[in-house]
């Protein structure tokens, strides 16, 4: 890979019975880092060797300071999005960073032992996406839901340098089983509020209406000029809801306590 670069992979996890985490394994200037966040806490993996990941299959073997880790999850059938995310601007070179979904649920079997606490995955529910470039971008807002029977919301809000201009671009994607909408910018799709109380998208006829309740975060390693030495916050266990509707008629209307956020949007 290339200095001053980087490349990451993001999995989430969630079991019936909320029991909820997800991976990220990245490539940067420091070599691979593997990061782990779960609803009570972040960890930096010191061991990289006890996460083995190979023929979607996961086996967790962290044992350090106040975490253990253990078990085996396998990963079903993945839904990625039938485009490309970013449209147009996958092919523009130099962007600082650019995304892709590889899944956007999937059915997750196996076991975790965490902190000596048993939970089963057992028709459990998954999520995969994917960043590579130079840095996160400065100010951002991250989204994700992904709920039983097929159904996930993917958001992404950021301020993006571009020659000497900066602009708002954004990224989101409805999926409810085979069925998919694309709300980008790509496709002219419109910020007609944007507040934590309530974020709100316009694409033609169509409308997203997201509210989510963040009050914490657990620090995450993120990178800047290809290290990962920025300092992020997540949380995965938001609790939020959003509409989809065309016109007037609600086509999605769900509620999810275990949505995942990334808000470093400061004005």
């Amino acid at each position: 890979m290339k200095k001053n670069r980087f490349y990451g992979k993001y999995y989430k996890f969630i079991a019936k019975d909320g029991f909820s985490f997800a991976i990220i394994i990245a490539i940067s200037n420091e070599g691979k880092s593997i990061q782990l966040i779960t609803k009570q806490a972040s960890f930096n993996i010191k061991d990289i060797k006890q996460v083995e990941f190979k023929d979607n299959i996961f086996h967790f073997m962290i044992k350090q300071d106040d975490l253990s880790f253990e078990g085996k999850l396998s990963l079903g059938k993945l839904h990625p999005l039938k485009k490309k995310v970013m449209g147009p601007f996958s092919y523009i070179p130099l962007m600082e960073c650019k995304h892709d979904i590889y899944s956007m649920y999937h059915t997750v079997e196996g076991s975790i032992k965490y902190n000596e606490k048993d939970h089963l995955f057992i028709n459990a529910i998954g999520y995969i996406e994917g960043d590579k470039g130079i840095n996160f971008p400065k100010k951002y807002i991250w989204y994700n839901s992904v709920l039983p029977d097929n159904k996930a919301v993917t958001l992404a809000i950021a301020s993006i340098p571009f020659g000497l201009f900066t602009f708002t671009g954004v990224l989101c994607f409805i999926k409810i089983k085979e069925k998919e909408y694309y709300m980008c910018t790509w496709n002219n799709v419109k910020i007609k509020q944007l507040k934590k109380s309530e974020l709100i998208l316009k694409k033609g006829k169509y409308q997203l209406v997201l509210n989510v309740i963040d009050d914490k975060g657990f620090d995450l390693s993120a990178p800047q000029k290809g290290n990962m030495s920025r300092y992020i916050k997540e949380n995965i266990a938001v609790k939020s809801t959003y509409k989809f509707l065309y016109n007037d008629q609600v086509i999605l209307h769900e509620e999810d306590e275990l949505s995942s956020l990334e808000w470093m949007w400061n004005d």
